[in-house]
């Protein structure tokens, strides 16, 4: 196969991984893995995102069980305290071994698997048995693949939360701003939406407000927001405010420079505060940040920035 790690498994993302049974050579357990990630900026995956591998071989080296538990239900006493329903099972040794083969041969899905403290590994999931425990030890793990599927799930789909300023009539009102990502298509009210789509989404007065839009740079969505706030409540903030400039060079998402000591008057003057290192780091916000030394975005005031918040 073209990539290989040997005794690497920190590389890796088994979250949602679907194992199934390959063979057994020796002392050997070799598994089929789809779905497992590998980090980025790796000697094997050397872009900035991490990827889903199409579908990996795990070869583990001397693998030896240690125990297997399968999950009990639970219920909620009067004093509402989570309690196991039945008597707790834990298989040993070879017959743990017999139960996580059975397992593999009917597909696992994992949630968790990971080093012990102490040493030894643990792997969670669910099978046969709607939930289990295994422990286990091998001398060796090989995780070989072909290719990459696309973008982790977690990369293709991500989620941010923001501390937020509300300007009401009543004052200042802090909230959280949540930013959902989408680069892959998804359904929304049952409908295929392509990618990519952004949504930015908050809470006022006991209801949800949700912008969107389709920009890699979020800013559609947010100005979709602030059309859907009630009349007299708007979003203060570094992108509102008129000395939050975007980079006339190229913009990343939710990246702002602050000009509140500096006139700008055209595009070519942010270029320094903007190319330069030193100016960049020490003028660098976010959407969502505030300072004492906001203004509201005005005509009069040349900003660079889609305004979507006037």
């Amino acid at each position: 196969m073209r990539y290989r790690a040997e005794n690497q498994l920190e590389l890796f993302e088994f979250h949602d991984a679907d194992l199934s049974f390959l063979g057994v050579d020796g002392d050997d357990l070799i598994v089929s893995a789809k779905h497992v990630n590998i980090h980025k900026n790796t000697a094997q995956n050397p872009s900035d995102y991490d990827m889903e591998i199409d579908c990996a071989r795990l070869t583990f080296r001397g693998f030896r069980p240690l125990s297997y538990e399968p999950g009990r239900p639970w219920e909620i006493d009067q004093d509402g305290t989570l309690h196991p329903i039945g008597p707790q099972i834990v298989f040993s040794g070879q017959d743990a071994g017999v139960k996580f083969t059975e397992a593999l041969h009917k597909r696992i899905w994992v949630y968790y698997f990971g080093a012990k403290d102490g040493g030894g590994y643990v792997m969670e999931g669910s099978a046969v048995d709607p939930y289990f425990t295994m422990e286990l030890d091998f001398d060796g793990l090989i995780v070989e693949w072909d290719g990459y599927r696309k973008k982790a799930w977690y990369e293709l789909h991500r989620q941010y939360g923001y501390d937020l300023t509300l300007e009401t009539a009543q004052g200042e009102e802090q909230v959280e701003a949540r930013v959902i990502c989408h680069d892959e298509d998804t359904y929304y009210k049952g409908k295929l939406e392509s990618a990519p789509t952004v949504t930015v989404g908050l809470t006022y007065g006991g209801k949800e407000f949700w912008g969107r839009g389709k920009e890699y740079l979020w800013v559609d969505a947010f100005a979709d927001l602030q059309r859907q706030l009630p009349d007299g409540v708007r979003l203060k903030c570094c992108l509102s405010c008129r000395h939050g400039n975007m980079c006339p060079g190229g913009n990343v998402p939710n990246a702002l420079f602050c000009t509140k000591d500096v006139v700008i008057e055209k595009k070519s003057d942010l270029r320094f505060y903007t190319e330069d290192h030193a100016e960049r780091v020490k003028r660098a916000r976010t959407y969502c940040d505030l300072c004492a030394d906001f203004r509201p975005r005005s005509d009069e005031y040349y900003t660079c920035n889609d305004d979507p918040c006037r």
